[in-house]
């Protein structure tokens, strides 16, 4: 007894089996995560080694070389990657997929403990972090308050923090704009200089006076007490009165020490306000809408029940739940609209409202069991899934296919009542029964597509679409059992009384469609010309794909830009000020034309990068309005020109090569060698067509002044080169050489010899040194010289790296990357020196490699199933021969829409070619149905065709329907606005769903019939020369 016939025998037991799943998927829909993207911990980790005062050169040499040393011996490592900056050392390391990353966290610590002696005394702390999605803010909001902004600080600091992270879910507050208080030794000049305190002395009695250390233990009886030795510096009063010098001087008597905020340096600004800027993170297993609602709420609470908080501005952007919210949104629209166009054309073909509405409920049945199997997988399993966008994306684009097998099923049972007037109950049980294995087929093809996207794991991609693949996969799973079992049973007893006949015009389809299969295996010379027609079908499409440019992934028109303001070293602050207000004026003039929501300026003399002052402007778009693309082009023409002033425009999403542009890499042992190379390089790139504009990182190098100090002299004078630099760091390294400790955190202790206007050149050679009997100008024993710097020192692997960054005009990385390949192979090298193109082309090369992998497993599993569910090894292949059709449609509608082939445009031929086959399934299982009943062949095939005709169009035309509101924005765009265009994201796998279909069941319809009968009587022909015993199916 199959499915089918247990379903109308057992009634009851089935009705009780989906009430229990519908329950459980009701309350799956409440348990599971609500995510905003799923949660994926890449095999990667960073170790960040902050050193601020420094150069590249000096933290390359001290802290970088011997951390890659150690750390290249890590287990399980593929790739070592790291940056030495001015600031900070970055190293990031790079593991196999399969890698236990708590465990290389673990072994990064003790590696990192294996050295740490050897690493500068003053490294404060060493950060490692791991990449995660999770690892970002849930939401994000600027905190302006009217009056002084000493004030807005105390509230932000020591009553909004504090609330906020009282809330449930909340893992961690950060805040930036804030200015915090320094302890700051201001040194006397004229005082220090005629004392005999040398500044080394001076830093290491605050250091050796600032202690809170155990001593050991101490045996008093029957109890063992630990002995402490309390030596911190508490009040400001310690440091004043810590003696320095043997003669009783203080450092109050040499120095002035003030406890206060410093300079400000920095500027955090939304739409012209200063501001604080708070970042919430939530605890791993919180809920994200709950999380950022409880924000709001406890914000809105504070302003209401504060009096000296009631004129607080809040804004909140960056808010995931709201993304979450509005994209589950439009994701569930689609897949209504989706649904409903679906119905539609089932009315429209059986002209039963009966049957239609049994279908319609298959499909609402089928979602609430793909929530419930989403659950019990991920209990049992311990699986990560979640409602997210990937995942209900995944039910989005399956709600086409949900009903495909329920058309298959219910018309098979249409036709029988219909052509053979068979009673509701046999019908519904013959019917069903009929196509079980063509059913079971067709789920099995699709579903083996997607166990080809575990090779697509490596990339970041294919992580993130595990959660797509299941989601399909468990909502095809749910659509077959819903269409072998309510089906049958709601057929046998909602379809009695008369049927309708078919349609006229669809009777006259078919009989045109029988005329065109008789003329096309009436004899050979027909077949070889369908066969023909076949294969220059397949050349045009090649030929149009050739065309068809090549990307990692999809641009996105997310509404959001970045823009980075790069300036000289030369600028002061008020010339920021003066740059960046007039920026703000002139865009929020213009907020309507360019729909900026919110406006936020960022910059400083703290804020570095490539050895330039680097400030930022961040635009938060309304959903409405011009393209990001357009608005961008915009405001590259209002945005100031200065001499000096570069600016760099970006998205949040989809940077690092994914949109236009490529990166060459310059490798070898020595830096300077690279830098050398460099300028040749890049004059050659110049000459590439369509290139906009290249960077390097020998751009905006930093100017240093090097300290020569004359050995000769210096020893004269007694005083040694290790003096001199020691000296020259105590002086003005802006290094903390100490912690001052108050009620609420650690406050840093800093050194300075100049006064609050900042150090000179001319104070930096009347640094006094002190010699054996008296005191020098550093002038007298070095000469003092500028010198260009590097921006920073980029290595991968221990081997020297030197960047070059093309943009270009136009999308597509494979044009591109071959004409510099071109270029650069013209030029002759030094040994020991190479060039490579940049990450972003090795992350496509290798995702198209993969892609093209699951691509061909893909086609090799479902060859497998059908092989054995037809127990033949022909007529697979003959089916197989559909899917270079489907290729076509692809084609074209990728060339009508500008879509590139991408990644997820691979991702859409994988899910087409498991769904095209289904078409082939359906009819050539007919087709062998009828010649077991002893049908001729020519016969069967004909009558096979008419027969299977309808349903294929019938499950063509849902499943195109189902999916057609995600591809609308790229298909329609002219009626849709830039918040649609964002869809661009998924419409390579709609579009190619579309288009493959399109051409394809045409295809199948036409061209099958000939292949099968070309395949079996070829088949037949060969058994016999090889004395196998022929079959007639």
């Amino acid at each position: 007894m199959n499915l089918p016939e247990f379903s109308i025998k057992k009634p009851v037991s089935i009705i009780v089996v989906m009430l229990i799943f519908i329950t459980i998927g009701v309350i799956s829909i409440l348990k599971l995560p609500l995510e905003m993207m799923p949660d994926i911990s890449f095999p990667g980790l960073m170790v960040q080694i902050p050193y601020p005062s420094s150069s590249p050169e000096e933290v390359e040499r001290t802290i970088t070389r011997p951390m890659e040393d150690i750390l290249a011996t890590i287990n399980n490592l593929e790739n070592l990657r790291s940056t030495s900056s001015s600031s900070s050392s970055r190293i990031h390391l790079q593991f196999k997929g399969d890698t236990n990353m708590d465990l290389a966290t673990m072994q990064i610590r003790d590696k990192i403990d294996q050295i740490r002696n050897d690493l500068p005394d003053d490294i404060e702390n060493i950060r490692i972090r791991r990449f995660s999605m999770s690892d970002r803010p849930v939401i994000q909001f600027n905190l302006a308050l009217p009056g002084d902004l000493e004030n807005m600080y105390y509230w932000s600091e020591n009553y909004i923090m504090q609330q906020l992270e009282r809330i449930e879910g909340v893992a961690n507050v950060e805040t930036r704009g804030i200015r915090n208080k320094l302890l700051t030794i201001y040194l006397k000049p004229e005082v220090f200089y005629s004392s005999s305190i040398r500044i080394m002395d001076l830093t290491d009695t605050i250091r050796n006076n600032n202690i809170n250390i155990s001593a050991g233990y101490v045996e008093e009886g029957p109890l063992r007490l630990v002995t402490r030795i309390p030596g911190e510096l508490k009040i400001l009063e310690d440091v004043k009165n810590l003696p320095v010098s043997d003669r009783g001087l203080t450092i109050a008597d040499v120095a002035r020490v003030t406890y206060d905020y410093p300079p400000k340096e920095e500027y955090n600004r939304l739409d012209r306000k200063e501001t604080v800027r708070f970042q919430i993170y939530r605890a791993s297993n919180a809920n994200i809408v709950d999380v950022c609602n409880n924000v709001k709420a406890t914000m809105a609470r504070i302003k209401e029940t504060e009096p000296e908080l009631k004129d607080m501005t809040v804004i909140f952007y960056r808010d995931q739940s709201r993304d979450i919210l509005k994209s589950l949104k439009d994701l569930s629209f689609s897949g209504i609209v989706g649904g409903l166009l679906a119905v539609f054309v089932l009315l429209f073909f059986l002209r039963k409202l009966r049957s239609t509405i049994i279908i319609a409920m298959a499909i609402p049945m089928a979602i609430v069991f793909t929530f419930s199997f989403m659950y019990l997988y991920r209990d049992i399993f311990r699986a990560d899934i979640s409602i997210n966008i990937i995942s209900l994306s995944g039910l989005m684009m399956a709600v086409g296919m949900l009903v495909d097998n329920s058309v298959v099923v219910l018309e098979n049972i249409f036709r029988l009542r219909q052509e053979k007037n068979y009673s509701p109950i046999k019908a519904s049980m013959t019917g069903a029964s009929e196509v079980v294995m063509a059913v079971t087929a067709s789920t099995l093809t699709t579903l083996v597509v997607f166990i080809s996207l575990g090779f697509m794991a490596r990339s970041g991609f294919g992580r993130f679409m595990k959660d797509f693949a299941l989601t399909i996969s468990l909502a095809l799973i749910a659509s077959l059992i819903v269409s072998l079992s309510f089906i049958p049973l709601a057929t046998s007893r909602l379809l009695a009384g008369k049927t309708k006949e078919k349609a006229r015009w669809l009777v006259k389809l078919t009989t045109i469609y029988e005329r065109i299969i008789s003329f096309t295996i009436k004899n050979w010379r027909t077949k070889l010309l369908v066969v023909g027609l076949a294969v220059g079908i397949f050349f045009v499409s090649f030929q149009i794909f050739k065309n068809i440019e090549q990307e990692f992934m999809p641009s996105s028109d997310q509404r959001e830009i970045d823009i980075s303001v790069y300036m000289p070293r030369s600028f002061t602050l008020n010339e920021m000020k003066s740059l960046f207000f007039n920026i703000e004026d002139i865009l929020l003039s213009r907020k309507d034309e360019l729909a900026i929501k919110y406006l936020e300026t960022e910059f400083g003399v703290r804020r570095m990068r490539q050895g330039r002052f680097r400030g930022s402007i961040e635009l938060e778009l309304e959903e409405k309005g011009a393209s990001v693309t357009e608005i961008k082009e915009k405001l590259k023409n209002l945005l100031p020109r200065r001499a000096g002033i570069t600016y760099e425009y970006g998205q949040r999403f989809g940077r690092h090569g994914f949109h236009r542009g490529i990166s060459v890499e310059l490798i070898g042992l020595d830096y300077t060698k690279l830098t050398e190379l460099a300028p040749m390089v890049i004059e050659k790139l110049r000459t590439v067509e369509n290139v906009e504009d290249i960077t390097s990182d020998l751009e905006g190098g930093d100017t240093q002044l090097l300290v020569e100090v004359d050995r000769a002299k210096a020893e004269s004078s007694g005083v040694s080169s290790r003096m001199v630099a020691q000296t020259i760091s105590s002086s003005i390294s802006e290094r903390a050489i100490g912690k001052f400790k108050t009620e609420n955190r650690e406050i840093d202790i800093i050194l300075k010899i100049q006064g609050e206007d900042g150090f000179t050149e001319e104070d930096l050679r009347n640094i006094s040194l002190r010699t054996r009997s008296k005191r020098i100008p550093l002038s007298a024993i070095s000469t003092i010289s500028y010198r260009l710097g590097s921006t920073s020192i980029q290595k991968e692997n221990k081997k020297s790296k030197l960047n070059i960054r093309i943009n270009t005009k136009t999308q597509g990385m494979m044009a591109i990357s071959n004409d510099v390949r071109q270029v650069l192979s013209t030029i002759q090298f030094p040994e020991g020196y190479t060039w490579s193109l940049g990450s972003g082309w090795r992350r496509f090369r290798e995702s198209r490699g993969e892609s093209n992998m699951a691509i061909i497993l893909a086609l090799i599993f479902i060859y497998i199933i059908m092989a054995s569910l037809f127990e033949s090894f022909v007529h697979p292949f003959t089916i197989l021969l559909t899917v270079p059709l489907a290729l076509f449609g692809v084609a074209v509608f990728f060339t009508l829409t500008n879509i590139t082939l991408n990644t997820t445009s691979y991702l859409g031929l994988l899910v087409l070619f498991g769904i095209v086959v289904n078409n082939g399934i359906i009819l050539i299982d007919h087709i062998r149905t009828l010649r077991k009943s002893g049908m001729e062949k020519n016969e069967s095939i004909v009558q096979g065709g008419k027969d299977r005709m309808r349903p294929i169009i019938m499950t063509a035309i849902t499943t195109i329907f189902g999916v057609l509101p995600l591809a609308l924005p790229v298909l329609l765009p002219q009626f849709f606005q830039a918040a649609g265009r964002r869809a661009q994201m998924w419409a390579p796998i709609s579009v190619a769903i579309i288009g493959g279909l399109t051409t394809s069941t045409f295809f199948t319809l036409i061209f099958l019939p000939t292949f099968y009968s070309i395949s079996d009587t070829v088949g037949t022909k060969v058994k016999s020369l090889l004395g196998f015993k022929s079959t007639k199916i």
